[in-house]
């Protein structure tokens, strides 16, 4: 596609790529915070703090407190695996 048909077709790709620009950096915002330790971590306390409070019944703090301990342990799981990844660079000798 030429200079002059992309810019006949502006009106319709634009908004295209507009929206497609904003759902990848919601999916990547998205990802980062269920990615996010320190998130995951002032959760468990909030829980632990309604828990005392009594807002909480012991079923339902241990389901919760359940998922939330699976979540950073997956967490640290991505994180470890990140760090101790080899790199999939093909290195050739020229």
């Amino acid at each position: 596609m030429g200079l002059i048909g992309g810019l006949l077709l502006l009106p319709v790709t634009g908004p295209v790529w507009a929206f497609r620009s904003l759902l990848e950096r919601l999916r990547d915002e998205a990802e980062a915070a269920l990615r996010d330790e320190g998130r995951a971590f002032a959760e468990l306390i909030d829980l632990s703090m309604r828990h005392n409070a009594g807002q909480l019944s012991d079923a339902e703090f241990d389901e919760q407190e359940a998922a939330l301990l699976e979540r950073l342990s997956s967490i640290r799981e991505y994180r470890d695996e990140l760090l101790h990844a080899e790199p999939d660079v093909d290195e050739e000798d020229s």
